[in-house]
């Protein structure tokens, strides 16, 4: 970076040329701004071609991660630059070509940026000066991302999480059987696994329970009367002669 702003400055504060007072010509100036990027960015810039001076700038990124102690989320976006024969008179053609991570939208909105400052910027090399810019958005995309995630996290941390059986029709259904079934048990208080013949008369008079063989039991077998269940009313009926 230091050579790179020595270079800019010529030894002297920072000075922008116009096209009639230009001390050196494109083709040079190009160059030595060439030499000063490979200088910076060692392992992130590559030269594409000479004639004209193409090449890419590899900018890196990371979105830190909501987990404590979990590693934050590398990426990277590839710049591609064209300079122009007139540059630094003329903006340098600037575009993403490997931004996998960051939406159209992003990109759009960045170029618009870089299209203005360098605008702001002609007469003077630049191509710093726009990697930086871009540098700088993307920091600010990344921390909008993660405090978007941590925000998410927050908010499921606060919502209780249930944890039960997904209702079909089915299993709805057979639960709903059931219910009715242990509800009318209770209504008769059923002590064995089938009634009496005086429960079912009993429950017939006083519940008005319409019970179905489904809560009485299967009556394949023959039923047992006890007529001892009976014998205190019978015996305090008196039968007269007429009858």
């Amino acid at each position: 970076y230091n050579e790179y702003k020595s270079y800019l400055s010529y030894g002297q504060p920072r000075t922008c040329y116009s096209k009639c007072d230009r001390m050196t010509d494109y083709a040079e100036e190009q160059a030595n701004e060439l030499e000063a990027l490979e200088s910076i960015y060692v392992n992130e810039l590559e030269i594409i071609s000479q004639d004209p001076i193409i090449f890419t700038i590899i900018i890196p990124c990371e979105i830190q991660d909501t987990e404590i102690g979990k590693e934050p989320k590398r990426f990277s976006v590839k710049l591609k630059f064209i300079l122009p024969e007139e540059y630094p008179d003329v903006p340098p053609s600037v575009e993403f070509v490997e931004s996998s991570e960051v939406d159209e939208d992003f990109q759009k909105t960045v170029l618009l940026e870089l299209n203005k400052l360098a605008e702001e910027e002609l007469g003077c090399v630049m191509v710093f000066t726009l990697v930086s810019e871009v540098q700088e958005k993307l920091n600010e995309w990344s921390d909008g991302v993660y405090e978007k995630k941590l925000k998410e996290k927050e908010e499921k941390d606060k919502t209780p999480v249930f944890h039960g059986t997904i209702v079909t029709k089915e299993n709805f259904t057979e639960w709903k059987e059931k219910f009715i079934l242990e509800r009318n048990m209770k209504k008769v208080k059923v002590v064995t696994d089938k009634l009496t013949g005086k429960q079912i008369f009993m429950l017939k008079k006083d519940q008005g329970i319409d019970l179905s063989e489904e809560f009485i039991g299967e009556l394949e077998e023959d039923v047992e009367v006890d007529e001892s269940l009976f014998n205190e009313e019978l015996e305090d009926i008196v039968v007269s002669d007429s009858d």
